[in-house]
Parts: structure tokens; sequence; C-alpha cells
């Protein structure tokens, strides 16, 4: 118990507010098997499926493929836009505030790297779009129960965070070029306004990050218990986005799995 009389849990045991994950949703955080692949092709196997479900949320698919045509479909899905763009500022400016406890340790390769820095692109995409940035009062509970994991495990179990730093990068960088050219697309937009967050990377630049996330990862110095935590943790990651697609998508106007187009930008097997 800490001086707050919040009840700190060790390493992957789940606060309670974790555990309102369905039965379903728990299964993906079922042990893992020990094994001598690197730490990251098992994170790419062992979070293939949760990643997947998080890629196909109705929200994201609705929003980076549906058909919104004419003013009113625009507005109402800049409306929609702006509130994914918030909750994600909520998590990066929540990730950038825990790096000092963890700054200085043999994490540092993987926490500090600074493609993960997006809180201020967030909030300069945040000002274009509706003149504000305010994200606590507009983040729903799931979005909310995310943050909260980031700050529970940076204060009991800092290695967990190697999890949600790959989570960002599979779900966020490397589909964002993909995700520009859409967004740009929808809301004709030019000279990079509003959509800073995604950014305009090549594909070489991507594939140079991909390595040296891979590399940093495996470089870890970890104990086989500490890599199989880091397995389930990007599981539970992974639900948390899928959770937090889940809640944005419920009542929206206008959300409905789209027939065709858009399917995310990372394959699992990359």
């Amino acid at each position: 118990m800490s001086a707050t009389g919040t009840l700190r849990l060790p390493r992957t045991e789940q606060s309670a507010r974790v555990r309102r994950l369905s039965e379903s949703e728990a299964e993906a955080l079922q042990p893992v098997a020990p094994t001598s692949a690197p730490l990251s092709v098992l994170l790419t196997e062992g979070t293939a499926r949760a990643h997947e479900q998080a890629e196909r949320s109705v929200f994201l698919q609705s929003l980076f493929c549906g058909s919104w045509e004419g003013i009113y479909g625009q507005y109402v899905r800049a409306q929609h836009y702006v509130s994914y763009l918030r909750q994600l500022h909520l998590l990066y400016a929540t990730y950038e505030s825990v790096l000092p406890r963890a700054a200085r340790t043999s994490l540092t390769p993987v926490l500090l790297m600074p493609e993960l820095r997006r809180a201020d692109a967030l909030e300069a995409d945040l000002a274009y779009f509706c003149g504000e940035t305010r994200t606590e009062t507009f983040a729903c509970v799931e979005t909310r129960l995310h943050a909260e994991r980031l700050r529970e495990v940076a204060e009991d179990a800092p290695h967990l965070l190697v999890a949600h730093v790959y989570a960002r990068c599979v779900l966020d960088l490397f589909t964002a070029p993909e995700r520009s050219r859409l967004v740009a697309s929808a809301f004709e937009l030019e000279d990079s306004r509003g959509t800073l967050f995604h950014g305009s990377a090549t594909p070489d630049e991507l594939t140079a990050l991909r390595v040296r996330l891979h590399s940093r990862i495996d470089g870890l110095e970890l104990e086989e218990d500490e890599a199989r935590e880091i397995i389930q943790e990007a599981r539970m990651a992974f639900r948390l986005q899928a959770l937090v697609c889940d809640e944005l998508a419920r009542g929206a106007t206008g959300i409905s799995p789209p027939s065709g187009g858009y399917r995310g930008g990372f394959s699992a097997s990359q």
C-alpha cells in the first residue's frame, strides 16, 4: 500500500480496474511458454491475435476507410478523429510523464526513443482542429484506465513499459504514413496541418525504425520471467486499445463496419 492508499501490485498482477476486462479478453493474458527466440519475435507472435483485434475495431475501420462524403460527413468524421486524438494525447502525455522514473536504467534505449515523444504533435493537431487541447475532460473511462496502467507499471515494474512502447509503435507509428495520407485527403489538409502526430515518414525511415526498435528490445538484459511478463503486458496494452475504440464507437454517429478499404498497416508477420 502506497502512502496515498493506492494498492501497489507486483509486476503482472492486474489492478481491480484492469480486471474489468471480459473473460474472453483475459484469455490473451495466459502465461507465455519459455523459449530461446528473441523477445521481439516473441512479442510479434505472442500478441498477434490481440493486435489484430485492436486494428480491426469498428471505430478505426469506420474512421479511416468509411464513406463520409459531403460537408456533414466530413464534419462528423472530424469530430470522431478529434475524439481519437484526445485519447491518444492523454496516453502519450502520461507515458512521457512517467519516463523520469525509468531514466538512466538498462531500459533507457527502448523507453527514451525520440519517436515516442508524440504529445506535442498531438497538441498541435488538436489545436488545428478545435482550437484547444483539453484531453482529461474528454477521455473515456477506458483511456483513463489505460493511463492508470502506465502509471502503475512505471511505479511497480518499469520493465513492463517496454510492452507499451511496442504496442504504440505497432498501432501508431508503423501505420502513421498511410493514416496521414487518408486524413489529409479526407479533410483536404496541406502542409502537415492536422497530421503532425501521424507525420510523413518514408518507407525507408519506417524500416529503420522497426529494425532499431527490435534491436533495442532484443538487447535488453532481462530475466526469463520478465520477458514473459512483457509479452503478457503487451497483450494487455492491445486489449486496452480495443476497449478504448469500442467505447468511442458506442453511440457515435455514422460508425459502422466498413465493407472494404483500409485494414490497418502492420502485419503480424513483420
